[in-house]
């Protein structure tokens, strides 16, 4: 039995080793980065319509344009 015991232990030594290969950053696929661009494009167009919102909004209260 100490024999076994004794590959096991090499076998975890040498997992323990390899961690930090698969550590490394991976690749996102060209479909990741076209979803990832997507969003960011949605969220800009978000952004600046809620910016148009406000900014007709101050208007509106300032007297300087009327919304139909």
């Amino acid at each position: 039995m100490g024999l076994l015991q004794r590959f096991r232990r090499r076998r975890t030594g040498q997992r323990a080793a390899t961690r930090p290969v698969r550590a490394r950053r991976r690749v996102p696929t060209f479909r990741e980065m076209q979803a990832k661009m997507r969003t960011e494009r949605a969220e800009a167009r978000l952004m600046a319509t809620e910016a148009k919102i406000h900014h007709e909004a101050e208007q509106h209260r300032r007297g300087g344009r009327h919304i139909q």
